[in-house]
């Protein structure tokens, strides 16, 4: 039995496994840009808020500071009123001021402390406004005598050298944290690069893994080019071969209509003649001759039925696909010699007649290219049928040959086995083919039962 390739083993189930690749690379990289893009928006938002929480940090250290600086000027400016007003209520409302200043720079001292670390130390400068507030609020005390004779000894070693060393602290302070907005700054900055440098990495795999996917579809979509292409020419030699099996049925039905029946019609008319001649004239040989031509009736009946059974065995009509298929295994071993043997498990009547066409067809087929090519002495038909398939197998003992789907001209007569391949391809099943030089071949044909419908009233498959 000669092997040929099938235009449907493009759709082998191994050919899958570039989709499943592609599928997965194609995944792969929607997901690396998910990635990047998650990436890229928790760095933008960590940035935003990095740099917002510098912003109201050094915005708080500023203001707090402010007021420090502020309160200490103002503690001076009051207590330069109190020398010099002479208001009756001055030293009231010296005292109110004083403790509202004191309130205050208490207050701005405690929001430096309650900043984030790593915050201002604020403990000399508490101390050192304490003890300027301790220093400075015994003067509301004083006589205005006192006040008047001592005032401005007490500004100048009392009151302006502690004012003096508060500010030196502030402005430490002030120093402190434009220092740290700096090393905030150049953190953020750090952190900004190497956030950008692992984004891009993300960028850069999602362009390297972009182009090995788009350099393997590449790949895969002109192999496939590839194989449309050679999938198309063989189906246009399938077409031509068509053409040419139809011709060559054409050419053979005409040579036995015109060789076979022509003749003999002609000769059986003559011997009729003759009869009717012999009858005329009451000469012997009269039954001789008829009986001539009832062995010509006879021997055009039989021609007749040949060619009605090559082109479609009523069998199958008549008896069923079991039978028909005993019928041509006897009639191949009445016409070859070769011993053909046949069994049949579980085969029922009620196959839609696509499924026993192609059943017929191929078995058919087979032995032929088992007469033409196999050079076998026997050959073994077996037919089960299952719940879920219907199992086709022919074996013979042949002289075999290479299994290579490549061998595609090597069909001999007819469609050889593309054209049972595409049979069993119509009906959803496959043809499996097992051969060796030497060893013989084994032919077994499975078809689905799932997709036979319940009345057979599909369309015929033609022979």
């Amino acid at each position: 039995m000669g092997a040929m390739f099938s235009p449907l083993s493009l759709f082998r189930p191994g050919r899958i496994r570039n989709r499943h690749v592609l599928g997965g690379g194609y995944g792969a990289l929607i997901l690396l840009l998910i990635v990047s893009a998650v990436e890229a928006y928790r760095i933008q938002r960590e940035a935003s808020l990095h740099s917002v929480d510098i912003y109201h940090r050094h915005v708080k250290e500023g203001d707090a500071l402010y007021r420090l600086r502020r309160t200490l000027y103002r503690g001076g400016v009051y207590t330069r009123d109190l020398l010099l007003s002479d208001r009756p209520d001055r030293v009231a409302i010296f005292k109110a001021q004083l403790a509202q200043l004191q309130h205050d720079s208490l207050n701005a001292l405690d929001d430096l402390d309650r900043l984030p670390a790593p915050h201002l130390s604020t403990a000399a400068l508490r101390s050192k406004m304490q003890e300027y507030w301790i220093t400075v609020a015994p003067m509301a005390d004083w006589p205005d005598e006192v006040r008047a004779s001592r005032g401005f000894a007490f500004l100048q070693q009392e009151s302006s050298p502690r004012r003096n060393a508060i500010s030196e602290l502030v402005r430490e302070l002030t120093e402190a944290s434009e220092n740290t907005l700096k090393n905030s700054e150049t953190e953020f900055a750090r952190g900004r690069r190497s956030a950008a440098l692992r984004l891009s990495l993300f960028v850069g795999l999602c362009i390297i893994f972009g182009l090995a996917v788009a350099g393997f579809s590449l790949a895969h979509s002109e192999a496939l080019e590839r194989e449309a292409a050679r999938q198309y020419a063989q189906l246009e030699q399938l077409s031509a071969r068509l053409l040419e099996v139809q011709e060559d049925e054409r050419r053979k039905i005409a040579r036995e209509l015109h060789d076979e029946i022509g003749q003999t019609l002609t000769a059986l008319r003559m011997e009729v003649s003759h009869a009717q001649s012999l009858a005329r004239t009451r000469s012997p040989g009269v039954e001789e001759r008829l009986d001539r031509a009832r062995s010509l009736a006879e021997k055009t009946v039989r021609t007749v039925r040949d060619i009605s059974l090559l082109l479609r065995p009523p069998l199958l009509d008549d008896l069923g696909l079991a039978d028909a298929l005993q019928w041509h295994v006897e009639d191949f071993t009445r016409r070859t010699g070769i011993l053909c043997e046949f069994s049949d498990d579980g085969l029922p009547d009620s196959l839609p007649d696509s499924w026993r066409i192609c059943v017929y067809r191929i078995v058919q087929e087979a032995l032929r290219n088992c007469e033409t090519h196999a050079a076998a002495s026997s050959v073994r038909v077996s037919v089960r049928q299952s719940r879920q398939q219907l199992l086709v197998r022919i074996e013979d003992n042949g002289c075999g040959f290479p299994a290579d789907p490549q061998a595609a001209g090597a069909c001999g007569g007819g469609l050889g086995i593309l054209g049972m391949r595409e049979r069993a391809a119509m009906l959803g099943g496959t043809l499996a083919i097992d051969s060796a030089p030497g060893r013989g071949t084994r032919l077994t044909l499975s078809l689905p039962l799932s997709a036979v419908p319940p009345v057979a009233a599909i369309e015929e498959v033609r022979a």
